[in-house]
């Protein structure tokens, strides 16, 4: 089984407008929310592929119903913690003129230390042997910096496979549990060694010596450039096919649910990483996070450049 932690949901809200500009009055545009967070849409990419999935979260009561609406209705299983309130809000706006997107994302409520104690304790309880977990997204407040730690910590222990996608300090200090996969970016790559990095070599030398440190699969995204991933001795330049974006929102999502439905499947290293980019490409033609197209991936496979680094 594959499992998503969602431990801070959000609901996504997208605009999509000709043009914005600061002051101005927008009506009648067109747009949809969804529950979201990366969790889910990590989830819904793994289910397109046709893996069995389950996300393990919190979710705030007041749209606790609607959320398990949701998931019942992608066939995805879960186990939510109840906490109270309602979702925060991740506004995205997408600019039809110049394709740009711009984010606004609420921080969302304070949350006593009791309740990730109390989450801690109840995740672990569904934790087995040879399962894979996924610990995405960024932590809710009032949570410490280690909990993603703790429970890769804890999979490990129990004989599961972890993959590591956060940011800041839930980042840095995950990365210490030495969880089996991680997917920084470039931001969350140069604040861990809390230095710039410039171009795709010292990238790769950064992304070595994560491995080093006892990585053993990192996947370094660049976006629509594609992602830098290493793994032993290999470190493979992936570069995404020429497409038509319609939406990125998501695209690093998708991304890391063909990581774990590959390394579901056992696949090589490189069919691992033409997965994970054909995710990506396919989730960028679809509005909406997590979207994308079984087909379109196995087309889009074939389309990936990959080159020794």
């Amino acid at each position: 089984m594959i499992y998503c932690t969602l431990l801070n949901p959000a609901l996504d809200v997208i605009y999509r407008i000709n043009e914005f500009r600061s002051g101005n009055t927008v009506t009648d545009i067109p747009s949809f929310s969804i529950p979201a967070g990366k969790g889910i849409n990590v989830a819904r990419v793994v289910r397109t592929l046709g893996e069995d999935v389950c996300v393990v979260g919190l979710m705030p009561e007041y749209d606790m119903k609607r959320s398990l609406e949701f998931l019942d209705q992608l066939k995805i299983k879960h186990h939510l913690f109840a906490i109270p309130g309602g979702l925060r809000i991740n506004t995205t706006l997408i600019e039809e003129n110049t394709n740009f997107n711009s984010h606004i994302n609420s921080a969302g409520q304070q949350l006593p230390l009791r309740i990730q104690l109390e989450f801690n304790h109840f995740l672990e309880e569904f934790i087995s042997a040879g399962d894979l977990w996924c610990f995405s997204g960024s932590l809710p407040r009032g949570f410490e910096n280690d909990c993603y730690q703790k429970l890769i910590k804890s999979c490990k222990n129990k004989g599961a496979i972890t993959l590591l996608d956060s940011r800041d300090h839930a980042f840095k200090m995950g990365v210490r549990a030495k969880p089996l996969m991680i997917k920084p970016n470039i931001s969350e790559l140069e604040g861990f060694f809390d230095e710039q990095i410039k171009g795709v070599h010292h990238l790769a030398l950064k992304g070595k010596r994560l491995v080093d440190m006892g990585i053993a699969y990192v996947f370094i995204s660049l976006g629509a450039d594609g992602m830098i991933a290493i793994h032993e001795n290999d470190c493979l330049l992936c570069s995404a096919p020429q497409i038509k974006t319609l939406d990125t929102v998501g695209c690093g999502d998708a991304l890391v649910g063909g990581i774990l439905v590959a390394q579901k499947r056992n696949f090589s290293f490189s069919e691992m990483c033409r997965m994970a980019i054909a995710c990506g490409s396919s989730k960028a033609l679809h509005q909406g996070p997590g979207v994308v197209s079984l087909d379109e991936v196995w087309q889009l496979m074939e389309e990936v450049t990959i080159t020794a680094v």
